[in-house]
């Protein structure tokens, strides 16, 4: 994949957790001097289009599809719902975790949550939980939850509508692909900042000023900006 000027060609490549990840970048960097930017993982989402005069597909187009590229998004002013993969979690972890689990579900934007002891030492928890919320971090942050004790398993069930937005991140005005995201609309601008944020102390300063922007719905919802090197002037 292309990143564009700023990030270079890039690579999709999958990893078995956060310490996969760290332990990827750290090879990188020590062994040969590369640093490199990891992208968070993406899920495929099912768009169903609305009839809309406005609309600019064609009209022998199919009324749905599944985007897997989220360039493929359906652009600004068209009418769509949007189905997000589901899974049905089994969590099981010791009931003095209980509170720090329920609470992991609920960030992670889980529903029908249910709990059954096992024994006087371990609960069962069931939820049905978005799929994009799982593959990202749910597993490391369980491990957290939990002191290590936790564990879950999972299983696909029907995908689901839910009230998503694309995330584009532009650097100087260009969008770039890569870094996008789609997370739900009442965090899209929270998360808009953590990543603009990032890229900001990630991105390496150049000659000239990197204005990084986070847009969602034609409106840009976070910006952060890396100065320029400061010209060396001699005078004599």
């Amino acid at each position: 994949n292309d990143g564009g000027p700023f990030l270079g060609p890039g690579l999709r490549i999958g990893f078995q957790g956060l310490l996969h990840v760290e332990v990827f970048r750290q090879r990188l960097l020590d062994e040969f001097g590369l640093e490199a930017i990891v992208t968070p993982p993406k899920v495929s989402y099912i768009i169903t289009y609305l009839p809309s005069q406005n609309t600019r597909r064609p009209v022998d187009a199919p009324t749905e599809v599944v985007v897997e590229d989220l360039s493929q998004w359906p652009e600004q002013g068209e009418r769509f719902s949007v189905k997000e993969p589901m899974i049905q979690a089994r969590i099981m972890a010791p009931v003095q975790y209980a509170g720090n689990v329920m609470e992991l579900i609920k960030k992670k934007r889980g529903s029908n949550m249910q709990t059954k002891p096992i024994d006087e030492d371990t609960w069962l928890f069931t939820a049905q939980i978005p799929w994009g919320e799982v593959v990202r971090d749910f597993h490391d942050e369980l491990k957290n939850a939990t002191t290590g004790y936790g564990s879950f398993d999972t299983r696909e069930i029907e995908p689901q509508v839910a009230n998503l937005n694309k995330v584009d991140i532009m650097l100087n005005g260009d969008v770039v692909d890569p870094l996008s995201f789609v997370c739900h609309k009442d965090v899209s601008q929270s998360q808009a900042r953590v990543v603009c944020k990032k890229l900001q102390d990630a991105l390496p300063r150049q000659q000239f000023v990197i204005n990084i922007q986070a847009k969602a719905g034609g409106k840009i919802i976070a910006s952060e900006r890396i100065r320029a090197y400061r010209k060396d002037v001699l005078t004599t």
